[in-house]
């Protein structure tokens, strides 16, 4: 028989340990719910989330939809996410609350459609939000995007935040025509499907257009668009993960200012990539993990050593891929959570979470958020709360948002 005093020292001992060594004790918790209830099949276009965790705890989400119907036909399109009362809704969950709020109007610009709204909470505690909006949509749409972007300093109470500024981004690319003449040189390259996840025969009707478009300035400063958070990183500096409809290349834009000024990174060095999610490491590495167009099927990932300026060449992650947004975030414990549809193709059916206790080298445990054959859940954001506390928000069916909130304990329940 051990003695009662050796058992306690012993438990002691083994609790340290496993604290040492990240792994938790907490019991497996989850909760999921509709923002709002589900809109009628074919009625509003929901989608394109973004969720955060404010200073006092309470939980702000935004996403795009359709607002009141506008009399004039010329409006609209077949689809609806381009019709032009397409608005940024938000709504908020205060801390201790069981339910959220009724949905409010967070922009709208009115006669254009306003989409895919991404927002941030900097080291300042100011709340920044991010969106396109189509210059003469429905007629032209993604590819005639500007930015549009507001900050609060006022927005831990009951309905919308008050704005204290807004501004237009319109970002002034370098390197785009360098980007296009390396994939050209690569052509003849006999890895160049495995670098760039097409055959050169493939590529280059494709490249032929890019080149193209690039004779016109327009194309160039147009048709950027964010999705997933911007990442502020370890000095202050915000980080806007960008890519534009026109090429199909990614760039990052940074302010340390406010907003006041604006520099832009070199392009991520590839075509067939879009909607980066950012992640930043202790030593200052920042990695973003891609939505392509790769025929392999698997998240591209790309590597940044001098603070997001310039990008190494996207290679291929094991994870399943069938061109949706994906989200990616160091957690506390510092592990990686990546927000993905994990299906190879077909519709965006399926969506998971995923853990790396080794900076995204590998994936030790993934735990299904939804699997329901025919449905649609996709364009993930998450966030996490000072209490461990996970939480996702993604479109359910293009008809409500849905909030996921859950632990580590319960994701590392699911292998």
């Amino acid at each position: 028989m051990i003695p009662c005093d050796l058992f306690h020292r012993s438990l002691l001992l083994a609790t340290a340990s496993l604290l040492l060594t990240g792994i938790a004790l907490a019991e497996p918790t989850y909760h999921e719910e509709y923002i709002f209830p589900p809109a009628e099949p074919n009625g509003m276009h929901v989608h394109a989330s973004s969720i955060v965790v404010c200073p006092n705890g309470d939980l702000l989400a935004c996403w795009y939809a359709n607002g009141e119907p506008l009399d004039d036909p010329r409006f609209y399109t077949k689809d609806r996410d381009k019709h032009d009362n397409v608005r940024i809704m938000g709504s908020r969950k205060a801390k201790g609350s069981d339910a959220w709020e009724e949905p409010f109007v967070m922009n709208d610009t009115f006669g254009t459609s306003d989409n895919n709204p991404t927002m941030a909470i900097d080291h300042e505690g100011r709340l920044w939000l991010f969106h396109t909006t189509m210059l003469a949509a429905p007629e032209w749409t993604w590819s005639g995007s500007i930015i549009q972007y507001m900050i609060s300093t006022n927005y831990e109470h009951p309905g919308p935040p008050v704005w204290s500024k807004s501004s237009l981004l319109m970002p002034r690319p370098w390197g785009l025509d360098k980007v296009l003449d390396r994939v050209e040189e690569a052509l003849e390259d006999s890895q160049f499907e495995e670098k760039y996840g097409a055959t050169a025969e493939e590529a280059r009707p494709f490249l032929k257009v890019l080149q193209a478009r690039m004779k016109e300035v327009r194309f160039q400063r147009i048709g950027w668009m964010p999705r997933a958070h911007p990442l502020i990183r370890h000095d202050g500096t915000l980080i806007l993960p960008l890519s534009n409809e026109n090429f199909d290349i990614p760039m990052m834009a940074l302010t340390s200012d406010g907003g006041e000024t604006w520099t832009y990174s070199d392009p991520v060095p590839a075509i067939g990539m879009i909607q980066p999610s950012l992640v930043e490491f202790p030593e200052g590495r920042i990695d973003a993990y891609f939505r392509n167009s790769d025929r392999r099927q698997r998240i591209k990932r790309s590597t940044s050593t001098d603070g997001g300026l310039t990008w190494s060449l996207p290679e291929l992650t094991d994870r399943l891929h069938p061109g949706g947004g994906v989200e990616v975030l160091r957690l506390q414990s510092g592990n990686l959570a990546l927000v993905y549809n994990n299906k190879e193709k077909g519709p965006r059916d399926k969506l998971a979470i995923s853990l790396s206790t080794d900076e995204g080298k590998t994936w030790k445990w993934t735990r299904q958020l939804e699997d329901t054959t025919g449905g649609r859940f996709d364009y993930p954001s998450i966030a996490q709360a000072d209490d461990g506390t996970i939480h996702v928000s993604y479109s359910w069916e293009l008809r409500t948002i849905k909030h996921a909130e859950f632990n580590e304990d319960w994701v590392q329940q699911g292998n």
